[in-house]
């Protein structure tokens, strides 16, 4: 068995994948494999699938496991008897809690990732001190003439296609990645969105796109994932939080029970969890959280998304047979974090 090319698949290959996707992602990553370029494995039965960045030895795993849950046990024993036999380090991210002893009991090793904050729609109101925020920066856009508006039909997204990919890249060329990090950060396909639902943030009296935020389905469409938002460099203050709180309000008033506002990578390492992680991951993903956030703002990541008051939940790395520097080096160069702007760098550590 062997990692299989996306773009090897036919068009029927292709919608069956998108509706596994859509009926069994339980992590903000596992739609992409609908969308996304890369590499997939199809368990023998054909009934569950994985998304996979292969590197040299490493097969990397981006988010959770798209099958039924009666197969999952059986999928991630497969897992390890695939990386026996085949000599290869598997290494799963963003596993959630109720995944992660599969993975114990098949014998991965398993470490703590960061914690993904979580959305209870039937409980928020935008009342009290707590979202004064929120309200603020919603009053403010308005004053200034924004609304939301969700784009449904292809022809239109289509014609939007081009607008939205500037802004993609306006809202990153000042980053010291100016294109997003694999593993981490979701792609965006704005002519291939299939399920995904995509918001815009516009201009009233001009039509102007500000920002725009695409969300990914889980559970069936029981949940949402806010993964992809942009904005452009000089968009009124709060369009992003705007945005969220709109698309918030209609999401709660569709029936839909949760919105996760996607993982955030090192944060609270320090916690004890059920289990034992390695050390060389905690420490990696520690000191990146808490030192490094010139590279990769996780910090700034988890103070925005913290003013929604969510709660927050353990993702976990499910390694096979165990981490090492070659796993770790791995990911950095899968992700591309080998490859920052030299000059953005610069400025963003003088910052």
């Amino acid at each position: 068995v062997q990692p299989r090319c996306r773009s090897m698949q036919t068009a029927d290959e292709r919608i069956r994948m998108e509706r596994f996707a859509f009926e069994y992602a339980t992590s903000a990553e596992s739609y992409d494999i609908a969308i996304s370029n890369g590499s997939f494995l199809e368990t023998p039965c054909r009934q569950g699938l994985v998304s996979v960045l292969p590197h040299g030895r490493c097969w990397h795993i981006p988010g959770s496991l798209i099958a039924s849950d009666e197969l999952k046990p059986e999928m991630v024993r497969w897992l390890k008897r695939l990386s026996e036999v085949q000599k290869k380090i598997i290494v799963a991210y963003a596993i959630g809690p109720d995944e992660a002893p599969l993975f114990v009991d098949a014998g991965f090793e398993v470490s703590k990732f960061g914690e993904e904050p979580l959305l209870d729609l039937n409980s928020i109101t935008w009342q009290g001190k707590e979202f004064e925020w929120v309200r603020r920066q919603t009053n403010f856009c308005r004053r200034s003439g924004l609304e939301v508006v969700e784009v449904k039909e292809e022809a239109a997204r289509q014609a939007l296609a081009t607008e939205l990919v500037e802004i993609l890249h306006e809202d990153l060329k000042s980053r010291t990645y100016p294109q997003p990090l694999r593993l981490l950060e979701g792609q965006f396909d704005p002519v291939a969105l299939y399920r995904r639902r995509l918001f815009l943030a516009r201009c009233r009296s001009t039509g102007r796109t500000e920002g725009f935020l695409a969300c990914s389905p889980m559970h069936n469409g029981r949940m949402w994932a806010f993964e992809t938002y942009r904005k452009r460099s000089d968009a009124p203050r709060g369009t992003i939080p705007f945005l969220f709180r709109d698309v918030i309000d209609r999401l709660q008033a569709e029936g839909v029970n949760t919105v996760s506002l996607c993982l955030v990578p090192g944060r609270r390492m320090e916690e004890k969890t059920d289990y034992p992680s390695h050390w060389m991951a905690s420490l990696a993903m520690s000191v990146w959280y808490k030192r490094l956030n010139f590279l990769f703002n996780t910090r700034g990541q988890d103070h925005f998304k913290s003013r929604f008051r969510p709660r927050y939940v353990n993702r976990y790395i499910c390694v096979t047979p165990k981490t090492s520097m070659r796993s770790i080096t791995s990911f950095l160069v899968t992700t591309g974090g080998i490859k920052p702007n030299v000059g953005n760098l610069l400025r963003n550590l003088w910052r």
